[in-house]
Parts: C-alpha cells; structure tokens; sequence
C-alpha cells in the first residue's frame, strides 16, 4: 500500500471531527471579524481557505466510505484492527467474528487486502498525484504524510488505544 492510502486510512476516524471543527474556525472567523485588525480581504481569503480545506476533507470521507462499502465484512474487521483501532466498532460491529487462522494467515490476509485497497484507490480516482494535488497545502495532511513515510505505521497506530485480535488457535 502507498504511504499517501496509509495517511487516508489513518486520518479518515478524525475526519468527521476535522470537517466539523474547521467550519466552527470558519464560522468564528466571520463572527470576529468586524473587531479584528486585518482587512476584509484578508478575514475573507482566510474564511475561504478554511471552506477549501473543510471541502477538502468532505470529498475525502466520500470516497473513502465509497471504497469501504465496497469491502467485505472480514476485510473492514481487518481494517478497522489495524488502522482504526475504534473499540466501539471492534466490541460492536465485530464483537462475533472470531479468525479461526493464525497469525502468519493474519499478515497474509492484511497483505492482500492492502493490495485490493490500492486497487479501489486508483478506480476511484485516488493515486498520488489527486492526494498532493488535494493536500499538499494543508499542513497536517502533509505532516501525517512525512510520519508514515519516515516512522510507518506502526509509529503512528501504536499512541492509539490497542485491542488484541481475537484470534482462537486452529484446533479449537
């Protein structure tokens, strides 16, 4: 998998929150701005800009939740183990699947399934010329970018709350 579908997948839990905090910026923005000292045209492009990165950010959940659609029940269990760590949806949605393989089958599957998420990506659109085009100027984008890149990962999903995979041994 591409170092730019793994920030996509680590960042797509917060994008939500992101969407919503960066239209409260926007709007507070406009709300402060007959008091601020900078010029309308400035109060004006800086309101812009955060529109165009909440913009951003939306068409980014829309097509990460059209390629999730598109996985099995065992393959978002995998996903959602791996990069979004979320225990609501690990004790909820999946508290039933059990994998009754063992681990080498486990980075098997997780393998493959990096190899059907790149290929969804690329159908939707998505390679890296979209993602640096989409967010090469917004900061914690490119930020996340250059983690995975030089840390991976397992860097960046270990500070996250961590739940063992439940996984039963071949013979029982």
């Amino acid at each position: 998998m591409k170092d730019y579908q793994t920030v996509i997948l680590l960042v797509y839990p917060r994008l939500e929150r992101l969407i919503f905090d960066i239209g409260q910026m926007a709007e507070a923005k406009a709300y402060a701005s007959y008091n601020g000292r900078e010029t309308a045209e400035k109060c004006v492009e800086k309101i812009l800009e955060y529109m165009h990165v909440r913009d951003c950010f939306a068409a980014l959940q829309g097509m990460t939740e059209d390629i999730l659609a598109e996985l099995t029940r065992e393959e978002r269990y995998l996903l959602e183990y791996k990069y979004f760590r979320r225990r609501r949806m690990l004790d909820g949605e999946f508290a039933d699947i059990r994998m009754p393989y063992c681990e080498r089958t486990y980075y098997r599957r997780q393998r493959r399934l990096a190899g059907r998420l790149n290929s969804l990506f690329l159908q939707h659109g998505a390679d890296e010329t979209w993602f640096l085009r989409l967010f090469s100027e917004i900061p914690y984008m490119m930020s996340a970018l250059e983690n995975v890149q030089r840390r991976g990962v397992s860097e960046l999903t270990d500070k996250r709350t961590k739940k063992s995979l439940r996984l039963e041994s071949p013979a029982g």
